[in-house]
């Protein structure tokens, strides 16, 4: 019984696709940092983070068609909204209550969506 169990498990994880980062993007805020990580599995993290505040983390997953990045959160939705274009380098929020802009550090994602 055992051993069958063992070998269910050793099927289950090496049948998983390892998580692998495609995007990441970020920018200093006053006191703090913001970032966008994007993985491979079309999920994403928008962290806000801060030395006076705690850290603000928006999961959810991501679709991108052409240059345009369109975002559905699990819970709430930041103040830079769920809509940005990638333009030269930077991931930028066009449907929030600010303009909320990232600087792309890594950009594995696939071209021509």
């Amino acid at each position: 019984m055992k051993l069958r169990l063992l070998y269910l498990i050793l099927i289950f994880t090496s049948c998983k696709e390892d998580k692998k980062e495609v995007l990441l993007a970020d920018r200093e805020a006053p006191l703090g940092w913001i970032y966008l990580k994007m993985y491979n599995d079309k999920t994403f993290e928008f962290i806000s983070k801060g030395m006076m505040r705690d850290n603000d983390i928006y999961k959810g997953s991501y679709e991108l068609k052409n240059d345009t990045l369109y975002f559905k959160y699990n819970d709430s939705i930041p103040k830079a909204g769920s809509k940005a274009v990638i333009d030269k380098g930077f991931v930028n929020y066009i449907n929030g209550s600010y303009h909320e802009s990232v600087q792309i550090k890594l950009n594995k994602l696939p071209a021509g969506q």
